[in-house]
């Protein structure tokens, strides 16, 4: 109780001598200079789904192949073979179904039979669209105006307000690339493959066979051994060769990201001093503010908000006859990142955490 009576009677002498500043025409300062903003950085990326993918191609050839592998048949005309050899169901002797007029070039069976194979080689390109981001940090310079006016003071101490405005404007903020596609090219390769088998009791007899090798008569007229077309005696069959398959992969990207940024600051704040000399003191700064924010040059399209924030931060003045020359160093805490959410981009700027003000000024 009797360290508070002790008190009491101190903070009243204080009292008695600090005073409130009401004279709305004097303790006032107005400044202009530049301000600069550092340790920004942002990231964004290009989206997937907004990558400009060529248009994927194909060829098909492996249709086309069986189609001429199933176009040998026997015993609807004459079936002419690409080695020369041919049957045709047309003959002197005229019974349907048999036939003395084939004719098969020597060397051109193995096994009692010929293999025809037609080749084919599919192609595809197809485009993957690749994502990834990018970071980028940049400063920025703009101007600053303000206007304080003191609002307390005790004898060389005092207490400010003070409001602030500021605008940066910088183009290519950001400069980055992220992006691109997977170019994925393929070939698959094999074989058609035909099969003609002869009754081995037709070509494995002597008489069938000609002196130089070959096989069949090969004529209207005639005579020669005979095939029996309906019951068997040629033989077509289809199969699939080997197939292989390869591809290469190539990377096309990244896009080029450019940003322009503008930021408008509004900041108020009490700002406590202390006079050091008649010519200097330190002051501090403690505040909120408010910025807007646009973010321009992602594909013609702009991104913009309003952030609300606290500042803080530490300067001093040197004043001589009204004139004055100051600077601050600020910070920001409580702020939010710009979020980037745009057609062909995605991602966030943030703020400079922390500023450095230089002003001069006149008070009065």
């Amino acid at each position: 109780m009797k360290k508070f009576l002790v008190i009491l009677p101190v903070f009243a002498c204080t009292m008695a001598h600090a005073e409130f500043v009401t004279d709305l025409g004097k303790g006032w300062r107005l400044s202009v200079g530049p301000q600069f903003g550092f340790n920004a950085s942002g990231r964004l990326g290009v989206k997937g789904g907004a990558v400009p993918l060529p248009a994927a191609s194909f060829s098909s050839t492996r249709g086309a192949a069986q189609s001429a592998g199933d176009s040998i048949a026997v015993g609807t005309g004459k079936t002419t073979f690409g080695n020369g050899a041919f049957i045709d169901p047309n003959d002197a002797a005229g019974i349907v179904g048999e036939t003395w007029n084939w004719y098969v070039p020597a060397g051109q069976l193995n096994n009692g039979g010929m293999s025809f194979a037609n080749a084919y080689s599919e192609h595809s390109t197809v485009y993957e669209a690749v994502g990834g981001s990018d970071k980028d940090s940049n400063w920025s310079v703009g101007t600053s105006f303000g206007i304080d006016r003191a609002i307390w003071t005790y004898g060389d101490f005092g207490v400010e307000v003070g409001f602030n405005f500021a605008f940066f404007l910088k183009d290519d903020w950001f400069k980055g690339s992220a992006g691109g596609y997977r170019r994925t090219d393929s070939v698959i390769e094999g074989e058609y493959l035909t099969d003609v088998n002869f009754n081995p009791d037709v070509v494995n007899d002597p008489w069938a066979q000609n002196p130089d090798g070959s096989w069949g008569v090969g004529t209207y007229e005639g005579p020669g051994p005979i095939l029996d077309l309906n019951n068997g005696d040629v033989a077509v069959s289809h199969r699939w060769g080997a197939e292989s398959s390869r591809s290469t992969t190539s990377f096309s990207g990244p896009f080029s990201i450019r940003g322009d940024l503008q930021m408008y600051e509004f900041q108020l704040a009490l700002k406590p001093y202390y006079a050091l000399t008649e010519w200097f003191m330190v002051r501090g700064t403690l505040g909120v503010g408010l910025d807007y924010r646009n973010f321009s040059g992602l594909g013609s399209e702009t991104v913009d908000d309003w952030d609300c924030y606290m500042v803080y931060g530490l300067g001093g003045i040197f004043h001589w006859k009204g004139l004055c020359l100051g600077a601050d160093f600020l910070g920001k805490a409580f702020d939010d990142d710009l979020d980037v959410n745009t057609r062909y981009v995605n991602g966030s700027i943030g703020n400079a955490k922390w500023g450095f003000r230089a002003y001069v000024g006149y008070e009065f």
